[in-house]
C-alpha cells in the first residue's frame, strides 16, 4: 500500500531568473519577424478551428476556454503586435505572477550558496524553448504508451504531432515509459553473494536499457516536432513502507513551466539501501499523481486570497491516456468494439466480468483487464481526471485529414467523440477502438417487483430511501417551471417503474407504467421524467449516464413523449428506434426497444402519450 504522504524537499534553483532568461524572443531579421508572425497567426487560426470543429455547443466552447485559458492575455497568441514588439526590441514575456509567488515561497528556505551554484545550471537551458506558454493553471496530461519500441518511426512521428496540438491548446503532456519486463524484485537477505552480484548486474543493464530507450524517445520525437523533451530519471525515493518521497521536484517542474515534455523511466531510488528499484509504470503515474496533488496543496497554503476569492491550482492532473495496440475496453453489446464511456463507480465489476466472457485470447484479456484496472486505480487517486484508452495508430489521427482524434477532442469537450447512450444497431453508430473512462458519479437504480406493484415515491422518502425535497427540485431545476406536487404524486404513486438518481440529485428518470387506452390488461414503461441539473445540462456525460441506465434496464419496450418544438428531440432521434409525430397535438412520440412495434402497438403508445395530464403549474 502505497501512502499518500509525500514528502516535497524544495531545494528549487531561482526558477524566476529561468522563467525570464527562457522567455526571452532573440532579436532578428525584418523576414524572420515576418515569418514568426505568420506562423503565430496560421497557429492560432488552426487551433480555433479545432475548437469549433470538435465543440458541438457555444456552451462547449465556454468550458474549454474557461479551463484552459488560450486566450487570456498571458498567452502570446492573443496579442500578435505585442509579440512583434518583443521581439523588436527585445523585451521580455512577463510569467505568470503565480509562478512568482510558487517560487518566493520555495526559495525562502534555500541556501544562498545553493542558489549560486544553480545559477550555473541555467546555462544548460537556455536552448530549452524560444517562448513561454503560460497559463492560470498546469494542467497535465499523463501518457502511457506500451510497446513503445514496436512502433513505427511514422506512428510515433504522428503521436507527437498530436502532442503538440495538445500543448497548443492548453494541456502539459508527461509521457510514463513502460518496463517490458515488469517488476524486478530483488531479495538481499535470500541471495548468495554470486547471486546478489549477477542480480545487480542484470538491474544495471535493464536501467541502462530504459534510460537508452528514453533518449530514443526524446532523439525520435525532437527530430520530428516542434518541442523539446527531457529525459527524467530517478525523481522517487520509496522505503519499505511504500512511503513515497519526491526527490526533486524542479527536475519535473521546470521542464513544465518551460513547456517542455518530461519523458519518466520507471525506476526509483530505494530508499534504506539507496539502490535502484525497477518499478512499473502504474507505480510512476501515482507516485507523479500524488507528488503533484501535493506540490499544489504546498501552493495553495501560500497563496493570500480574500474569503470570496477562490483559491486557483498551480497543477491539476487532467488527463490520464494509455495508447495501447489493442485500443479501449470491448464490449459485448457493441459486437467487442469498445466501451465508448465507462462510468467506474457504477460499471467498473460487471465490465471486468464482462471481460471474462469475450471471445479473445488469454493474453488480450489479461492486457484490457490490466488496463481498466490500472485506470480504476489511477482514477481513485486523481478523482477529476479523465480516462482515454487508445491505440497508436488513433493517437496519431489528424482531422484534417483522417477523422477525429479523441484525445484531442477529449481536451476540447471532455467528451467521447460518439455519445455512450446511442443505440448500438443504428447505422450511423461508429463501432470505435477508444474508450472514455471515468471515475464517475454514482447511479441509484429502484425498479418496481412486478407491473401491478408499482414504487411510491411517498413511502420510499418516509423510508428514507430518497430525498423528495432534492428530487422536487431537481425536476424544476432542469424543466424551469414550477411542479404540482401533489397532483403528480396523485398520479405517479404506486404506478412508478423505475426511478433512477445520479450523484447528489444532479440527474434524474422517473418511469411509470402506464394502462393502454386501448387494452386494459397492457401496461407499458413510459418516461415521465428526464432531468438534468441546468448548470450541468450540456456539459459531458451525466444525461448519456442516466439515459443509458434507463436503457439498460428497459430493454424490451419504452417510450417518451416531448413537444414537437423541444430543442433536445435531435438528441431523443438519436436514441429512439422509432418516432411519430401525433396529429392534431403538439406532442412527438419517441420509442425504443428491442421489440418491433406493430400498428397495434403505435395506436396503444399514441393513446398513452395523448393521455397523460400536465405535472406544471407554469
Amino acid at each position: 500500500m502505497i501512502s499518500s504522504q509525500i514528502e516535497c524537499r524544495c531545494s528549487i534553483p531561482t526558477f524566476l531568473a529561468l522563467l525570464k532568461r527562457t522567455a526571452k524572443i532573440v532579436n532578428g531579421s525584418p523576414r524572420y519577424i515576418q515569418t514568426l508572425a505568420m506562423k503565430k497567426s496560421a497557429e492560432r487560426r488552426d487551433l480555433i478551428l479545432t475548437i469549433l470543429k470538435s465543440t458541438a455547443t457555444k456552451r462547449e466552447a465556454r468550458y474549454y476556454l474557461k479551463r484552459y485559458p488560450l486566450l487570456d492575455k498571458s498567452n502570446i497568441y492573443k496579442n500578435p503586435t505585442d509579440l512583434l514588439k518583443n521581439i523588436q526590441f527585445n523585451q521580455e514575456l512577463s510569467a505568470n505572477g503565480k509562478y512568482n509567488q510558487y517560487i518566493d515561497g520555495t526559495l525562502e528556505s534555500q541556501p544562498k550558496d545553493e542558489i549560486a551554484a544553480n545559477e550555473v545550471q541555467l546555462n544548460d537551458l537556455e536552448n530549452a524553448g524560444d517562448e513561454i506558454h503560460l497559463s492560470d493553471t498546469i494542467r497535465v496530461i499523463m501518457i502511457r504508451i506500451r510497446n513503445l519500441h514496436s512502433l513505427s518511426i511514422s506512428t510515433i512521428r504522428n503521436i507527437g504531432e498530436t502532442l503538440s496540438k495538445c500543448m497548443r491548446l492548453g494541456a502539459s503532456p508527461i509521457i510514463i515509459l513502460e518496463n517490458p519486463r515488469g517488476n524486478y524484485k530483488h531479495d538481499s537477505s535470500t541471495s548468495t553473494d554470486g547471486n546478489r552480484q549477477a542480480d545487480t548486474s542484470t538491474l544495471a543493464l535493464q536501467i541502462k536499457s530504459m534510460n537508452e530507450r528514453c533518449d530514443r524517445l526524446v532523439t525520435q520525437l525532437e527530430s520530428n516536432c516542434d518541442f523539446k523533451l527531457r529525459s527524467l530519471q530517478g525523481l522517487f525515493q520509496v522505503d519499505s513502507k511504500g512511503t513515497v518521497q519526491f526527490t526533486l521536484p524542479e527536475l519535473m517542474m521546470t521542464p513544465l513551466f518551460q513547456g517542455m515534455i518530461p519523458v519518466l523511466s520507471p525506476w526509483v531510488v530505494d530508499k534504506e539501501t539507496t539502490q535502484a528499484r525497477i518499478v512499473n509504470s502504474l507505480d510512476i503515474m501515482k507516485y507523479t499523481i500524488k507528488a503533484l496533488q501535493s506540490l499544489d496543496s504546498r501552493h495553495k497554503g501560500m497563496q493570500v486570497t480574500s474569503e470570496k476569492d477562490k483559491v486557483s491550482d498551480l497543477v491539476t492532473v487532467e488527463k490520464i491516456i494509455f495508447i495501447d495496440e489493442l485500443g479501449g475496453t470491448p464490449s459485448i453489446e457493441r459486437y467487442q468494439s469498445s466501451h465508448v464511456l465507462i462510468n467506474l463507480l457504477q460499471e467498473y465489476e460487471s465490465i471486468k466480468s464482462e471481460l471474462l466472457k469475450c471471445r479473445m485470447s488469454e493474453r488480450d484479456r489479461n492486457i484490457h483487464l490490466r488496463n481498466l484496472i490500472d485506470m480504476n486505480t489511477l482514477l481513485s487517486i486523481a478523482t477529476g481526471a479523465t480516462g482515454i484508452l487508445t491505440t497508436p495508430e488513433i493517437a496519431g489521427l489528424h482531422e484534417l485529414r483522417s477523422g477525429t482524434n479523441p484525445i484531442i477532442h477529449n481536451i476540447l469537450t471532455d467528451r467521447p467523440t460518439i455519445s455512450s447512450s446511442l443505440p448500438v444497431d443504428l447505422k450511423k453508430t461508429p463501432m470505435l477502438n477508444t474508450t472514455i473512462i471515468k471515475k464517475g458519479i454514482p447511479i441509484i437504480v429502484h425498479l418496481s417487483k412486478t407491473k401491478d406493484a408499482g414504487l411510491n415515491i411517498e413511502k420510499m422518502a418516509d423510508n428514507g430511501e430518497i430525498d423528495l425535497e432534492k428530487l422536487q427540485f431537481l425536476i424544476e431545476d432542469s424543466f424551469g417551471r414550477k411542479l404540482d406536487l401533489k397532483h403528480y404524486l396523485e398520479r405517479i404513486n404506486g404506478h412508478i417503474s423505475g426511478l433512477i438518481i445520479a450523484g447528489n440529485y444532479e440527474g434524474c428518470a422517473i418511469l411509470t407504467w402506464e394502462r393502454s387506452p386501448h387494452d386494459k390488461d397492457r401496461k407499458i414503461a413510459y418516461l415521465d421524467k428526464f432531468a438534468v441539473l441546468k448548470r450541468l445540462q450540456g456539459l459531458p456525460g451525466l444525461a448519456d449516464i442516466v439515459f443509458k441506465a434507463m436503457l439498460v434496464n428497459f430493454k424490451k419496450e419504452l417510450i417518451w413523449r416531448s413537444r414537437k418544438t423541444n430543442p433536445v428531440n435531435k438528441w431523443y432521434f438519436d436514441r429512439s428506434t422509432a418516432n411519430y409525430s401525433i396529429p392534431n397535438s403538439n406532442w412527438r412520440m419517441f420509442y425504443s426497444g428491442s421489440k418491433p412495434p406493430l400498428e397495434k402497438d403505435i395506436r396503444d403508445y399514441v393513446g398513452v402519450c395523448t393521455s397523460i395530464p400536465p405535472s406544471f403549474t407554469s
